[in-house]
């Protein structure tokens, strides 16, 4: 196992972890969209700059399209995601969402890679649990919030699979710019729908901390995938509930759950046998 590559997923789930703790926070004085909004322009902004620092050449073929597609399709479960948590159906939408997201990446990076090690699945499988366990908040009430749930996992699994495809491990920056640029497509109009009320100055902040954490995280799994396989890349980065919880636990003084104990512990023996 390249330890490039191991850095990099774990990079990648550290970074969307903050990312969503942070974006958590923001949404408390933001609606949800300004947050979105306002993390995707500051997050593009960086990567357009990046991306002349670094005298990247504009993709306007193939690569183009597919960021275009994924900036879209990432978005749209992102909605999908929010309406179900907004809704109060957490405990259905978030971990049926976060299981799909890793579930696809692992069966096409097994139909295109093959079977890893049996410890290399073993840590997926064991990674899956602890995805769903940490994901974990509220009671079910039936069925309600299945359906967000099915949308994001889907929109995000096809997300991670066409950021494999964004890019090179030289050209990054430039893709990921198309990337949120792309998004900024659905959620302006959302915004423009149900505008809320003026943004405050801690909660834009915080929105923009939580776009840029964003951004990292994306370039630190697209870096995963070009340095290693498709399916543990998937995996590592899915892990982020862990590190959203462990914030909201010792910021927030959130409690944690018996069952996010164990997920917590899943983690930590998912993440090693990936790792070996």
């Amino acid at each position: 196992m390249s330890l490039l590559f191991l850095l990099a997923g774990l990079g990648a789930s550290l970074s969307y972890g903050i990312s969503d703790f942070v974006g958590g926070r923001a949404s408390a004085r933001l609606s949800i969209v300004q947050v979105l909004v306002i993390g995707e322009i500051f997050g593009a902004l960086l990567l357009w700059g990046l991306a002349g620092w670094y005298a990247e050449p504009l993709q306007l073929g193939a690569v183009m399209l597919i960021a275009v597609g994924a900036g879209m399709v990432g978005a749209i479960g992102v909605a999908a995601l929010y309406h179900g948590l907004s809704q109060g159906y957490t405990a259905i939408t978030a971990p049926v969402s976060a299981v799909l997201a890793a579930v696809l990446p692992i069966l096409y990076g097994l139909q295109s890679d093959g079977l890893p090690s049996t410890l290399a699945i073993t840590g997926m499988v064991i990674g899956l649990i602890a995805i769903v366990l940490n994901s974990l908040a509220g009671r079910a009430n039936g069925y309600q919030g299945l359906w967000q749930g099915l949308v994001a996992g889907v929109a995000f699994g096809v997300y991670f699979i066409l950021l494999k495809y964004v890019g090179t491990v030289e050209e990054t920056f430039a893709p990921l710019a198309f990337v949120r640029s792309a998004a900024l497509l659905i959620t302006v109009p959302w915004l423009l729908v149900r505008p809320g009320s003026r943004p405050n100055g801690l909660g834009f902040v915080l929105a923009i901390v939580a776009g840029l954490f964003d951004v990292l995280a994306t370039s630190l799994y697209v870096l995963a995938t070009q340095t290693g396989r498709l399916d543990l890349a998937s995996v590592l980065a899915s892990l982020y509930p862990a590190v959203t919880v462990l914030l909201a636990r010792f910021i927030s003084k959130e409690p944690i759950s018996p069952l996010q104990r164990i997920g917590l512990g899943a983690t930590v023996i998912a993440t090693t046998l990936i790792a070996l």
